[in-house]
């Protein structure tokens, strides 16, 4: 059974997507608070923590990607998902690095994004340590993996569709099709 999304923080400069994204959430009975600043973002945390922490990637006063190993510090147990209109497999590599735990495109469909979320919220993250992140052993991070995991969040969002897919990813068609056949997708 998956968990349950019931509070969540919006993290987005642009005010008409965050006011209607929070007032989607809010009608699916989260708790969605707002911010439209990085800075805002990381104070409302401090008092109030969240399930769900949705950021922005392009943000005038500093970008979202530079903000998430904060926002996963405060935060270590939320699930936290970069929005972009920007995305392709470098972006999302580097979002997951950084702390996000996956890579959406906007527009996002709310009830696709507390799908997502509450997906998310199963795997429990390990306890944070105290030291510096310790270094993954040899051989755990493969490019492979990570560029299957990002065309099959790809295919997922366009439907299955490799020509909408190719797009999300920044791509042409045929490459993807190639990258398909290359990883056995």
């Amino acid at each position: 059974m998956t968990r349950r999304i019931e509070t969540a923080l919006l993290v987005d400069d642009d005010d008409a997507f965050r006011t209607t994204l929070q007032g989607a959430l809010r009608r699916r009975g989260v708790v969605a608070r707002t911010a439209a600043t990085i800075d805002e973002g990381l104070v409302a945390l401090e008092y109030e923590p969240v399930d769900l922490v949705v950021i922005d990637y392009r943000m005038p006063r500093g970008d979202g990607l530079s903000a998430l190993a904060k926002y996963r510090k405060l935060q270590p147990d939320a699930a936290i998902v970069m929005l972009t209109g920007f995305g392709d497999i470098p972006l999302a590599v580097a979002a997951m690095r950084e702390g996000a735990d996956t890579l959406l495109s906007k527009p996002v469909d709310a009830d696709k994004l507390l799908r997502e979320a509450a997906g998310l919220r199963e795997r429990q993250r390990p306890p944070p340590s105290s030291a510096a992140a310790p270094t993954p052993p040899p051989g755990s991070l493969k490019l492979d993996d990570l560029e299957r995991e990002a065309i099959r969040a790809a295919l997922r969002e366009s439907g299955g569709v490799v020509a909408t897919a190719a797009k999300l990813l920044g791509i042409d068609r045929r490459t993807l099709q190639r990258k398909l056949k290359k990883l056995g997708g």
